[in-house]
């Protein structure tokens, strides 16, 4: 059969256009819905601009984005382009759009993420990612993963499940002892003290959905670089980040932070469509995981066929996982990525640290409510934590809502309320939110 023919009609070459040369792969037919997407209409250089690209329910002051983001105006126009594009001609509009539509996506995230397109693979979340990651990994009996006391119960039970399979073993440190007072020197210190001769893999997570704190994450793989210094190769220590609470927030590029694998959800801070996200591998880590799920690209089915392409694959090829997704949803994340560049990283980083920031100093005025989380923002990134003497988190959470602010609580054995700014509130609101905390504290 001649490939080419087999390639167009197979429904198997997502993967093929990252390798194309860059003339051939960024080129799209004309009449493609992924290259059409309407611009945006609102001026998004005020906050006021931004606000109002979110059609979220203002009667409420919205403290929560960071568990699901409402999707924005341009984001939720590229879906519902995509899904009647879908529905109208589904098997078509698929054959028209696959080989190119998740390189679209790649490309946008990388431009973002300072990383390149063929380093991304695409998930439905977080936990996809870690999990995907986890499970991939190349362990060997007697290897040690070292993770963290602070880390989300996925990546606890990621990290269970793949060493019970492998015949590795895990341990958690401490990474500090009290998120108000935590240092850069601490966690770092403690991570590396840490680490053994066995320790294989380490990982972390960014910003804590549990305590707010954020980790010095360039400084650790620093300090894991000095330990591989004097290791082989095949003993080297990779170094694995959960990185969805910094993730949309922060004026990072992912490669800048030293990490081998980045895993993230894009329904949150990126505004994205709901279950996307994204798993970076550094190209030099490509060869410690193995997937997990089949994926549909072209170098792993042709291959399966006997005629593999004379070039290594990619890890978006063998990482993104295959099957038919929600389409309409993953083909639309670009335009999130391309708001964000719109909206420009440093300044989103600012206003959200500009929010943050009046929210953790006006907590620290309330009498009877104790801030956890570190008011220096490099400690710090958009989630701020505490405790309302005598009250459970949950009903901390309820009395917000009853008062017409919707908080949150961080879902770990110990749990705080949590108030959590988006560059879509306004500083009134954050006064008001402080407001109901203080009548709440008061009560």
């Amino acid at each position: 059969m001649d490939r080419r023919k087999f390639i167009r009609s197979s429904g198997f070459s997502v993967g093929m256009a990252l390798t194309l040369p860059a003339t051939l792969s960024s080129c799209n037919k004309a009449d493609s819905t992924t290259a059409n997407i309407t611009p945006i209409s609102t001026d998004i250089s005020t906050w006021e601009g931004v606000r109002a690209l979110f059609p979220l329910d203002n009667s409420h002051v919205q403290m929560a984005q960071m568990l699901l983001a409402s999707h924005p105006a341009p984001v939720a126009e590229a879906i519902e382009k995509h899904r009647k594009a879908f529905d109208n001609n589904p098997a078509m509009y698929w054959e028209e759009n696959f080989m190119t539509a998740e390189l679209i996506v790649c490309d946008a995230a990388a431009k973002y993420m300072g990383v390149t397109a063929a380093e991304i693979a695409l998930t439905d979340s977080t936990t996809m990612g870690t999990s995907l990651l986890f499970n991939g990994m190349k362990l060997r009996p007697g290897d040690e993963i070292l993770a963290t006391t602070h880390d989300h119960y996925v990546t606890d039970k990621s990290i269970e499940f793949t060493c019970k399979k492998k015949g590795a073993s895990y341990r958690r440190v401490e990474e500090y002892h009290d998120p108000r007072t935590v240092t850069v020197d601490e966690v770092v210190g403690n991570i590396k003290k840490a680490i053994s001769d066995k320790t294989r893999v380490v990982m972390v997570t960014w910003v804590h959905s549990s305590t707010g704190v954020k980790l010095p994450i360039a400084e650790i793989a620093e300090a894991i670089k000095e330990v591989n210094k004097g290791r082989v190769e095949d003993n080297r220590i990779y170094f694995a980040v959960d990185g969805v609470h910094g993730f949309g927030n922060q004026d990072k590029d992912i490669a800048e932070l030293g990490c081998d694998f980045f895993s993230a959800g894009t329904h949150k801070w990126i505004f994205g469509p709901r279950g996307t996200g994204v798993l970076y591998a550094k190209r030099e880590a490509w060869n410690f995981i193995e997937p997990t799920i089949p994926p549909f690209s072209e170098y792993p089915f042709l291959e399966y066929l006997g005629n593999p392409p004379e070039r290594e694959p990619t890890f978006h090829e063998l990482m993104t996982p295959g099957g038919f997704h929600s389409f309409d949803f993953r083909w639309a994340l670009n335009t999130a990525f391309e708001l964000q560049m719109e909206m420009k990283r440093d300044r989103v980083h600012q206003r959200t640290t500009e929010l943050s920031t009046h929210v953790k100093e006006g907590i620290r005025n309330i009498p009877s409510v104790d801030l956890i989380t570190p008011l220096d923002p490099n400690m710090s990134a958009g989630i701020n934590c505490f405790m309302v003497n005598g009250l459970e988190a949950e009903e901390t959470v309820r009395r917000f809502h009853e008062m017409g602010v919707v908080a949150s609580s961080s879902p770990y054995r110990q749990s705080f309320a949590r108030l959590t700014p988006f560059v879509g509130n306004t500083m009134d609101e954050v006064d008001r939110s402080l407001e109901v905390l203080a009548k709440i504290a008061k009560a």
